[in-house]
């Protein structure tokens, strides 16, 4: 009896052990009624301090495996900017385009299971990790200036579609929104510019990181591009098939 005894506490304190060291956020949940850590912090635990850290340096224990190395979130130079912002730091909705969508090419992957609100609130708990501060980029509106190039290239560049979009034909490996390779086989010129000008007419079912989020396409392109710009990058377009 004494000897049932002892090895049921024995396989008790293995569990215990188990959960305690191997799978603390199972501990948590079974053992403790109230989890302190605010809900963007248990998001951040959970999947991003692998690779971004205990304080999001990007010095996570998977970073000795990584090239590029991951985002240094406390003062490092963010690189994906997918509504035009001035920078340095990004808006809220082009993190969460990150986050939900992963980079096409990187380590990042994309966390399509996790909710709406999980996104809100880890985007949130990140920016709280910034030194000195967050500093919300200027508006849109603000920031913008009319995009420059006359050519589809210089268009196409410096317009920021290669941030979001594949096009082999342009060397671009943007993984956010569909990839237009071969978009003039399944678009007409007209449609190509409807989608230019009022992206929320038509939303890809598609993208790389799954059904594209309503809204993902910046909505400045027909303010900030003239017509003959707006012309030019159409018909370039509907010549890719």
């Amino acid at each position: 009896m004494v000897t049932r005894i002892f090895s049921w506490l024995a396989g008790l304190t293995l569990v215990l052990v188990f959960m305690v060291i191997i799978s603390p956020d199972l501990f948590r949940g079974y053992v403790f009624s109230e989890d302190r850590r605010s809900s963007g912090r248990r998001v951040y635990e959970t999947y991003c301090i692998g690779c971004h850290g205990q304080t999001g340096l990007g010095d996570g224990e998977a970073s000795i495996f990584l090239n590029p190395k991951p985002r240094n979130f406390v003062n490092g130079q963010f690189k994906f900017f997918y509504f035009g912002e001035a920078g340095p730091l990004p808006s809220d909705d082009s993190l969460k385009i990150t986050i939900r969508n992963g980079i096409q090419g990187a380590a990042m992957p994309a966390f399509p299971l996790l909710t709406d609100q999980e996104i809100r609130d880890v985007t949130t708990y990140l920016k709280s990790l910034r030194e000195g501060g967050w500093v919300e980029p200027a508006p849109v509106q603000a920031a913008g200036v009319v995009i420059e190039g006359t050519t589809p290239s210089e268009i196409f560049a410096n317009a920021g579609c290669n941030a979001c979009h594949q096009l082999d034909q342009q060397g671009a490996v943007g993984g956010i929104g569909p990839n237009l390779t071969q978009v003039g086989s399944r678009l007409s010129v007209d449609q190509i510019k409807e989608s230019i000008i009022n992206p929320t007419a038509v939303t890809a079912a598609e993208c790389p990181g799954g059904p594209c989020p309503q809204g993902v396409m910046p909505q400045y392109f027909k303010d900030r591009l003239t017509p003959e710009q707006i012309d030019t990058l159409a018909n370039y377009l509907a010549e890719q098939k």
